[in-house]
């Protein structure tokens, strides 16, 4: 009795998973021909007027800015519009005041494999589009635009790759032309050479690159250098007080003005300045001056006439030295006993 009553249970058990599975996949089953939402919705159908679909089938779904809402339910030759496909879509009713007479159609992919889809663009202008309404479609295919500009592409690089192939160009003749490659070479080879210098803390920009001590000078140089810039700032010193203080700017001004109109003077040939700088005549009878101070000097240098004779004869100098020599005696003599030298003798008739 109590085995067949737990065979029982089991067997119902099984039964209840069997038929929520069924319930589950006939929901899965409803909601994927319903082209997402809930499959209880109301819908409504458009078309769409394409040139090219590209391999759409219907079952596609259709997206509304990137939410499916609906799926492709036939796809063929439009019967008033020749050489367009018409593309007829079931869509969710609640998406309908989004849809207008500004929307677009285009084709889509679901990704990789290249499975087509619709995509609509919402739009907020016009009106919306009713049940069997048409919807723009787009001119053409932008995936086959993009292979055709792969395409395009490709035979360009093909073009340029033949070009180079035949020498054409930096880079055919840096392939082909052996003296442009030994130049090439060379370059690289002291461009190494450089590099290893730089490396090498033995030259000047091996040691900028490698020397902590001179990067720690150049540090320390940069410091300085800012904490001059920060006194200049600050008004200390003559630069500060130059850059702070508009009363010395004020006479840096003036002096500059003064140094103009002097020099404006010497280029009119004001003053006597000015006229060295323009009368000839006066400038000749300078340099005449200079050529007479010269004669002069040339006649004390030969030791001519009494002056060049006390510079050159050291023998007249040394008698001039102590003539002087015993006239200075002879005065410290007088002060001492002027009556020695002064007498006064009166005599009378």
């Amino acid at each position: 009795m109590n085995r067949s009553k737990v065979l029982t249970w089991t067997e119902l058990r099984v039964g209840v998973v069997v038929v929520v599975s069924l319930l589950v996949l006939g929901a899965t089953i409803i909601y994927v021909g319903s082209g997402g939402g809930s499959p209880w919705a109301k819908k409504y159908k458009l078309q769409a007027l394409m040139g090219d679909v590209n391999g759409l089938k219907p079952g596609a779904p259709v997206r509304l800015g990137g939410v499916e809402v609906g799926t492709v339910t036939d796809v063929d030759f439009a019967p008033r519009a020749r050489g367009m496909v018409e593309v007829t879509l079931r869509l969710d009713r609640r998406v309908k005041e989004r849809i207008t007479t500004g929307s677009e159609a285009t084709l889509g992919s679901l990704g990789m494999l290249g499975e087509k889809a619709v995509d609509i663009s919402s739009s907020g202008e016009g009106l919306p589009l009713e049940d069997g309404g048409y919807l723009t479609g787009a001119a053409q295919d932008p995936f086959k635009g993009l292979l055709g500009d792969a395409s395009g592409s490709t035979a360009h690089l093909r073009r340029i790759l033949s070009r180079m192939d035949a020498g054409e160009g930096l880079i055919g003749k840096a392939l082909r032309d052996e003296e442009l490659y030994d130049r090439m070479t060379d370059v690289s080879v002291r461009l190494q050479r450089v590099m290893s210098k730089l490396e090498s803390p033995t030259g000047p920009l091996g040691r900028l690159v490698n020397d902590s001590d001179m990067s720690r000078r150049l540090s320390s140089s940069v410091k300085g250098i800012e904490s001059i810039v920060a006194r200049v700032e600050a008004g200390e010193g003559p630069l500060g007080a130059l850059s702070k203080d508009q009363e010395l700017v004020r006479d840096l001004k003036s002096l500059t003005g003064r140094l103009d109109d002097v020099a404006t003077g010497l280029q009119e040939g004001r003053g006597s300045a000015g006229r060295l700088l323009h009368d000839d005549a006066l400038y000749q009878r300078l340099d005449g001056l200079t050529s007479r101070l010269e004669s002069v000097l040339g006649r004390l240098e030969r030791g001519e006439g009494s002056a060049g004779r006390l510079v050159q004869d050291p023998q007249l100098y040394e008698n001039v030295n102590a003539a002087a020599k015993d006239l200075s005696a002879l005065l410290a003599d007088i002060r001492r006993d002027p009556r020695r030298y002064l007498r006064v003798k009166l005599s009378l008739f």
